[in-house]
């Protein structure tokens, strides 16, 4: 319950979203289709996962109704900046974001890692980021997605930034790392991991054992 406290602070939202105290309409709750165990579409189209499950039930106890709106994360930056969603889950605090939105206490710590194909967390050594760029390695990153400050540094910098690909969504990266397009997947290990499993190809990737960052995340407004 805690993590609610700061929830009904007003806001800086302009939009289809606009700010609430009171409950007086259902409050728009960004969701994601792939963010295995996280955040999922079943398969008749609701929001599934620990966080949707968390939110829904902390958010029901206080009278409030929710709508859940899946859309990819670069987007929903936008949405929660312009006040088209209410709540952002599974968000980082960054200076650039605390601009224009507002942060719950953490309510989880991610671990932050990399996937890689099976039989390649023995082969590649890591033990920092600058093993990337040595062994000319590529990274695939959901965009806009922030994955601790060091890796803000790598891929901000002249040579780091070459050693990282964007993706759109986890599946899509998924897709580039067992096409040989990337070398790792930076995310949520155990997340990617759950994913390739519901996509039948949880044999073909493994998390690999250099862990980057510990990264509490918190609900965004």
């Amino acid at each position: 319950m805690v993590v609610m406290l700061v929830l009904f602070a007003g806001g800086m939202q302009t939009g289809q979203a606009e700010p609430i105290s009171d409950c007086s309409r259902p409050l728009l709750v960004r969701a994601s289709e792939t963010y295995s165990p996280f955040s999922m579409k079943d398969e008749n189209g609701f929001a599934v996962g620990i966080d949707n499950v968390f939110i829904s039930k902390v958010l029901k106890s206080l009278g409030c109704d929710i709508r859940f709106m899946f859309m990819p994360w670069k987007r929903s930056l936008y949405a929660v900046k312009h006040g088209d969603i209410d709540i952002l889950p599974s968000a980082s605090y960054t200076e650039e974001r605390a601009k224009y939105g507002l942060f719950s206490v953490p309510y989880r710590n991610d671990v932050i890692g990399f996937v890689v194909r099976n039989g390649d967390a023995g082969r590649i050594g890591l033990s920092s980021l600058d093993d990337v760029i040595a062994q000319d390695l590529v990274i695939g990153h959901v965009r806009s997605a922030f994955r601790g400050e060091a890796f803000e540094k790598f891929k901000n910098s002249p040579e780091g930034s070459k050693h990282v690909s964007d993706v759109s969504v986890g599946p899509h990266g998924l897709q580039l790392l067992l096409a040989n397009r990337v070398d790792l997947l930076l995310g949520i290990p155990a997340a990617y991991v759950a994913q390739a499993e519901q996509q039948g190809l949880g044999s073909a990737v493994e998390e690999h054992p250099f862990i980057l960052a510990r990264e509490p995340v918190r609900l965004m407004f």
